[in-house]
Order: structure tokens, then sequence, then C-alpha cells
């Protein structure tokens, strides 16, 4: 993460840099959006802030998978699935999948483009964990979540024998 790190996300700098890094970070996605393509001018617009994460793999040597629950009580829950094409992941922080039964949040995505033209998805999560990943597209699936899903995931998370 670039601009949202975690020291900026739990208040950790004073006013004037948190308020700085948040400019800089809303000029960045302003910046970016006419360079995106393949799917991932999709991404830039999705709200996934609280989303809680399910899976997160690798799949091929070139394909990683992102699924995640997002919405509330207020307006639903779909499961949302991220499928990167030309991709690779690389854990910044441990975090999901490190064997803890926690169920992790993401507090934060940032979106980037490389300088050889490919982009950056780099997500935080609560209560530990961040990763990026490097791709050349992606295809973002949404699908109607049961009422029941988030308390399903929560619960999981916490017995996952």
């Amino acid at each position: 993460m670039r601009w949202l790190t975690r020291e900026a996300l739990a208040g950790d700098l004073s006013w004037e840099e948190q308020d700085e890094r948040w400019l800089q970070w809303s000029e960045a996605r302003h910046a970016v959006r006419s360079r995106l393509h393949s799917g991932a001018e999709l991404v830039l617009d999705l709200n996934i802030q609280d989303a809680v994460i399910d899976t997160l793999r690798q799949l091929q040597p070139d394909v990683v998978e992102l699924r995640f629950l997002i919405g509330d009580n207020k307006v639903g829950y779909e499961w949302l699935v991220l499928q990167y094409s030309g991709a690779r992941l690389t854990i910044i922080e441990p975090g999901f999948g490190s064997g803890s039964r926690t169920a992790y949040e993401i507090l934060r995505d940032e979106l980037t483009v490389s300088d050889d033209s490919s982009f950056v998805h780099s997500v935080i999560s609560w209560p530990v964990g961040e990763f990026d990943v490097e791709f050349t597209a992606v295809d973002v699936t949404r699908a109607p979540a049961g009422p029941g899903a988030r308390a399903a995931l929560l619960a999981r998370a916490e017995n996952p024998d």
C-alpha cells in the first residue's frame, strides 16, 4: 500500500500527514482511471471496505482468485470473486490463510498501474495482513448471498475444522 498504510488507517499519523495521504490517494485514483482496461476499471469502483475474505489463492502459475463477501444488513450481501489473469500474488504481511481462526476484513484497497503497464491491486486487512496482486486482466463476478452468509463465514473462520 502506497497511501493507505496501516499507520494511516490507524490514525498514527499527524492530522497534516493523514490529510496529505488521503489527498494523494484521491488524486492517484483519479489519475489512474484513464489507464485502466481489461476489467481493472471495474475494480477501481468496487466498495470492498469491510468485506470478509473467503478465499485468496494462486490457482495456476498466472491466475489468482480472491473471493469475499460484501454488503451489509441494509443493502444485503453479495459474493464477489475477482479472478486475476497474468497474475502473481505477493504476501506483504501474513494474515489470511496463515492458520489463524480469525475472520479477515478488508480495511482498504488501492489500484495502481506498474511501469510495465500491468496493474497492482493492493489490499490491507484487519486484524493483520496485506497482499498485492499484480495482473494484466481481471474478471469480476457477483452472486447474491443469503441472509446468513456473513454469520456462516464468520462461524467457519472461528471453527475451520
